[in-house]
């Protein structure tokens, strides 16, 4: 979240309360003490060995298990967040859904072997020149949002979390693993490295729809008031905004509509 207010306007806006700006993110306990300290290492270890290097522009960087670990981490806890809703309807995907929970849950507290839904990718875009067709806030979405869901399509069962550049993706279906080059990282050493390719259909449509839903859905909920806000701050912050992330993302968007 610091690197997000650094580059950009110095405050953070959501989807859910886009009129209200926060200083920080949310935060949701879902573990005891000691196991949100075990976790808290792994997200530095991912802070200084992955998403820093890879933001000042490293195309390769090497890992260890602890970034499978944190992985399953962030996904499990999205698992956790969205099993209350889905249980309530008939999601055709529930018996999967909770038995990988189950799986992931114990390897959080026996990081031995993944035998079981070990298919885990890291997904890192950059700027796309032209918006998919009828998608809108394309790059805002895949480089600068913070989301986590799971989502369906088809026969396609995927949990998805995001934050800034960073897409993380477990499949809990079979999926084509041809169809996605340079993003699976495993339970051990490795190397995650650019470019990357995705010819996923299911996930590239879903990906652009949740882009345009999060655009419409932000700008529908912003009040004019705020707009004036948002508006006067982006003037204020000018000169420092000039050669930001943000700044060079939004231009990218209005460039590629």
């Amino acid at each position: 979240m610091s690197w997000m207010k650094t580059t950009g306007t110095g405050y953070l806006r959501f989807i859910k309360t886009p009129n209200i700006r926060f200083q920080d993110g949310a935060k949701e306990k879902l573990l005891c003490l000691k196991c949100e300290q075990l976790l808290s290492s792994r997200e530095s270890y991912f802070a200084s060995q992955v998403f820093k290097p890879m933001l000042a522009g490293a195309t390769l960087v090497r890992y260890d298990q602890r970034l499978a670990y944190f992985v399953v981490s962030l996904l499990w806890r999205v698992l956790q967040v969205h099993l209350s809703e889905i249980r309530r309807g008939a999601y055709p995907f529930l018996p999967q859904i909770e038995r990988a929970e189950r799986v992931w849950r114990h390897f959080l507290f026996n990081p031995l072997e993944l035998n079981h839904w070990p298919h885990l990718h890291i997904f890192v875009p950059d700027i796309a020149d032209e918006n998919p067709p009828g998608g809108s806030g394309f790059n805002l979405y895949c480089m600068r949002a913070s989301d986590a869901t799971i989502f369906d399509r088809g026969a396609c069962c995927y949990v998805f979390a995001k934050f800034v550049r960073f897409c993380f993706i477990a499949m809990i279906t079979p999926y084509d693993e041809a169809s996605w080059q340079n993003t699976r990282i495993v339970n051990g050493i490795g190397t995650l490295q650019i470019p990357q390719i995705i010819n996923d259909i299911a996930f590239g449509g879903w990906l652009k729809d949740r882009a345009t839903f999060a655009s419409k859905t932000f700008n529908a909920g912003v009040t004019s008031n705020q707009h004036s806000v948002i508006r006067n701050q982006v003037r204020r912050k000018l000169p420092t905004l000039q050669k930001s992330d943000l700044l060079r993302t939004s231009i990218a968007d209005q460039a590629g509509q």
